[in-house]
Protein backbone atom coordinates (compact mmCIF):
# COMPACT_ATOMS: atom_id res chain seq x y z
CA UNK A 1 0.00 0.00 0.00
CA UNK A 2 1.27 3.16 -1.59
CA UNK A 3 -0.52 5.54 1.52
CA UNK A 4 1.22 7.29 4.10
CA UNK A 5 -1.47 9.34 5.85
CA UNK A 6 -4.84 7.77 5.42
CA UNK A 7 -8.58 8.80 5.41
CA UNK A 8 -10.70 5.94 6.73
CA UNK A 9 -13.96 4.90 6.60
CA UNK A 10 -15.70 1.58 8.22
CA UNK A 11 -18.92 0.51 6.83
CA UNK A 12 -21.86 -2.20 6.83
CA UNK A 13 -22.81 -4.01 3.39
CA UNK A 14 -24.96 -6.75 3.08
CA UNK A 15 -22.09 -8.78 0.81
CA UNK A 16 -18.71 -8.62 -0.45
CA UNK A 17 -20.63 -8.18 -3.44
CA UNK A 18 -22.20 -5.43 -2.48
CA UNK A 19 -19.11 -3.72 -1.39
CA UNK A 20 -17.21 -4.20 -4.72
CA UNK A 21 -20.60 -3.01 -6.77
CA UNK A 22 -20.44 0.20 -4.55
CA UNK A 23 -16.52 1.05 -5.58
CA UNK A 24 -16.77 -0.83 -9.07
CA UNK A 25 -15.92 2.18 -11.86
CA UNK A 26 -17.57 2.99 -15.13
CA UNK A 27 -16.87 5.48 -17.39
CA UNK A 28 -20.26 7.80 -18.85
CA UNK A 29 -18.68 8.69 -22.12
CA UNK A 30 -22.28 10.31 -22.64
CA UNK A 31 -21.46 11.80 -19.16
CA UNK A 32 -17.58 13.16 -18.45
CA UNK A 33 -18.97 14.67 -15.54
CA UNK A 34 -20.66 11.64 -13.62
CA UNK A 35 -18.78 10.45 -10.60
CA UNK A 36 -16.79 7.26 -11.67
CA UNK A 37 -18.40 5.07 -8.40
CA UNK A 38 -21.13 5.14 -6.11
CA UNK A 39 -18.14 5.36 -3.52
CA UNK A 40 -17.08 8.33 -5.04
CA UNK A 41 -21.01 10.25 -5.83
CA UNK A 42 -21.05 9.57 -1.85
CA UNK A 43 -17.97 11.59 -1.12
CA UNK A 44 -18.95 14.50 -3.55
CA UNK A 45 -15.98 13.96 -6.36
CA UNK A 46 -16.18 12.94 -9.99
CA UNK A 47 -12.65 10.81 -10.13
CA UNK A 48 -10.26 9.54 -7.40
CA UNK A 49 -6.72 7.60 -8.21
CA UNK A 50 -8.09 4.03 -7.52
CA UNK A 51 -4.48 2.85 -6.84
CA UNK A 52 -4.87 5.14 -3.71
CA UNK A 53 -8.23 4.07 -2.41
CA UNK A 54 -8.57 0.04 -1.03
CA UNK A 55 -11.48 -1.75 0.43
CA UNK A 56 -11.71 -4.86 2.35
CA UNK A 57 -14.75 -6.79 3.36
CA UNK A 58 -13.97 -8.79 6.81
CA UNK A 59 -17.09 -11.12 7.90
CA UNK A 60 -18.06 -10.50 11.46
CA UNK A 61 -15.61 -7.71 11.91
CA UNK A 62 -14.54 -6.48 15.01
CA UNK A 63 -12.72 -3.05 14.74
CA UNK A 64 -9.68 -4.51 15.40
CA UNK A 65 -9.71 -6.84 12.72
CA UNK A 66 -10.94 -4.19 10.04
CA UNK A 67 -7.99 -2.21 10.55
CA UNK A 68 -5.42 -4.73 11.26
CA UNK A 69 -6.16 -5.82 7.51
CA UNK A 70 -4.35 -3.11 6.20
CA UNK A 71 -1.08 -3.61 7.88
CA UNK A 72 -1.00 -0.31 9.68
CA UNK A 73 1.92 -0.07 12.21
CA UNK A 74 0.77 -0.50 15.25
CA UNK A 75 0.52 3.31 16.70
CA UNK A 76 -1.53 4.03 13.73
CA UNK A 77 -3.55 1.10 14.18
CA UNK A 78 -4.05 1.61 17.35
CA UNK A 79 -5.41 5.30 17.17
CA UNK A 80 -7.77 4.18 14.22
CA UNK A 81 -9.19 0.98 16.20
CA UNK A 82 -9.99 3.16 19.12
CA UNK A 83 -12.04 5.95 16.83
CA UNK A 84 -14.04 3.06 14.83
CA UNK A 85 -14.96 1.76 18.63
CA UNK A 86 -15.74 5.32 19.48
CA UNK A 87 -18.16 5.22 16.63
CA UNK A 88 -20.53 2.57 18.46
CA UNK A 89 -21.73 1.02 15.20
CA UNK A 90 -22.91 -2.47 15.12
CA UNK A 91 -22.66 -5.08 12.42
CA UNK A 92 -19.44 -3.58 10.63
CA UNK A 93 -17.70 -5.62 7.87
CA UNK A 94 -15.59 -3.12 5.37
CA UNK A 95 -13.25 -0.97 5.40
CA UNK A 96 -11.86 1.86 3.06
CA UNK A 97 -8.87 3.23 3.08
CA UNK A 98 -7.89 6.25 1.15
CA UNK A 99 -4.43 8.51 0.65
CA UNK A 100 -5.64 11.54 2.32
CA UNK A 101 -4.76 13.55 -0.86
CA UNK A 102 -7.91 12.08 -3.02
CA UNK A 103 -10.41 13.40 -1.09
CA UNK A 104 -10.90 17.41 0.39
CA UNK A 105 -14.53 16.86 2.24
CA UNK A 106 -15.00 13.09 2.94
CA UNK A 107 -18.03 12.03 4.99
CA UNK A 108 -20.16 9.68 6.54
CA UNK A 109 -22.87 8.48 4.18
CA UNK A 110 -26.30 6.52 3.98
CA UNK A 111 -27.64 3.96 1.32
CA UNK A 112 -30.33 2.45 1.00
CA UNK A 113 -28.97 -1.22 1.75
CA UNK A 114 -25.45 0.16 3.35
CA UNK A 115 -24.23 2.89 5.66
CA UNK A 116 -20.51 4.08 5.68
CA UNK A 117 -18.81 6.06 8.21
CA UNK A 118 -15.93 8.38 8.23
CA UNK A 119 -14.21 7.42 10.82
CA UNK A 120 -11.31 10.09 10.03
CA UNK A 121 -7.23 11.09 8.78
CA UNK A 122 -4.92 9.50 10.75
CA UNK A 123 -0.81 10.22 9.98
CA UNK A 124 2.06 7.05 9.38
CA UNK A 125 -0.45 4.74 8.37
CA UNK A 126 2.51 3.01 6.12
CA UNK A 127 5.37 1.31 6.98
Amino acid sequence: MLIKDAHVWVARFKSKGALEKYLEEAFDEDDEDAPISRFAADQGVTFYDHDLVYAEFVKAATPRALVACWGFPAKATDAVVKAVEALGADGLNASIVADKGEFSKPRSTPGKAYQVWYVGQFKGCNK
